[in-house]
């Protein structure tokens, strides 16, 4: 009988340790489980940059591959995404024309991470390229390069397969110096009653095409009669747009280099 309420005895002592141990177990895996869950939670409240990061990758939706890439390489490596606005005065030269409405707004949303400037010549592609401008651009060893080459000093003075000529150099030069550099393609702004002129923007946009390169055609923004169109030439020099003009031809390009 002794030996049977000893044994007895052992297997609640057994059972009892047992018990105990799993309950232990239990306790311990429910801390390890909340101490992981809390590190991971304040990992991410620690971690801000990430979701900032990832919001400014998304405004660039619109712009080319290799252009989203290059921004989210500069954003992680905490420097500014350099952006030239270049061209013909059609760029305009004072704070309501389109490239510095543009600049404006691209600083003031992307912040320390896109870094804008404005480079106008009043010259024809021929004469910046006797003038060597385009290593000026190239000196600048930008991320991306929103031209207007000239097509608009152009007109009437050098032929379509001359500005093609001209474009590649330009080009050439820019990528040369930093091969990563996007270069986007745009008119210069419409004219009115012009019957040459549309024809070299035809050709700028297939010149574009057949270099795959990224053409942004804002005149699709602007109205096609004629009395509207020249109310946004009006009041100045007929050649380029008033305010209204400047402000229609940001907003376009806002929208672009903007997704919101």
């Amino acid at each position: 009988m002794k030996n049977f309420i000893l044994i007895l005895f052992s297997i609640g002592c057994a059972l009892v340790l047992f018990l105990g141990n799993q309950q232990w177990k239990e306790k311990v895996q429910v801390k390890s489980r909340s101490t992981s869950a809390a590190m991971t939670e304040r990992n991410q409240d620690n971690n801000p940059d990430e979701d900032s990061h990832k919001k400014l990758s998304a405004l660039t939706k619109n712009w080319p591959v290799s252009a989203k890439a290059l921004f989210k390489a500069a954003v992680q490596e905490e420097r500014p995404f350099k952006v030239i606005l270049a061209g013909s005065p059609a760029l305009g030269n004072d704070e309501s024309s389109w490239a510095e409405l543009l600049k404006n707004k691209l600083e003031s949303t992307y912040g320390d991470a896109l870094e804008v400037t404005v480079k106008s010549y009043a010259m024809t592609s021929q004469e910046f390229i006797q003038e060597k401008k385009q290593n000026e651009l190239a000196a600048e060893q930008a991320d991306l390069v929103l031209l207007e080459p000239f097509i608009l000093m152009n007109n009437g003075k050098v032929a379509n397969d001359q500005a093609s000529d001209h474009y590649s150099v330009i080009i050439d030069a820019i990528q040369s110096a930093n091969p990563n550099t996007v270069v986007i393609l745009q008119p210069a702004n419409p004219l009115s009653k012009a019957r040459f002129y549309p024809l070299q923007v035809d050709a700028l946009k297939g010149y574009a095409a057949a270099n795959g390169l990224t053409y942004l055609d804002h005149w699709q923004a602007w109205p096609e009669t004629e009395k509207e169109r020249m109310e946004l030439l009006a009041g100045g020099d007929p050649n380029f747009p008033n305010e209204d003009g400047h402000k229609l031809w940001a907003e376009y390009l806002i929208d672009y280099f903007i997704a919101e």
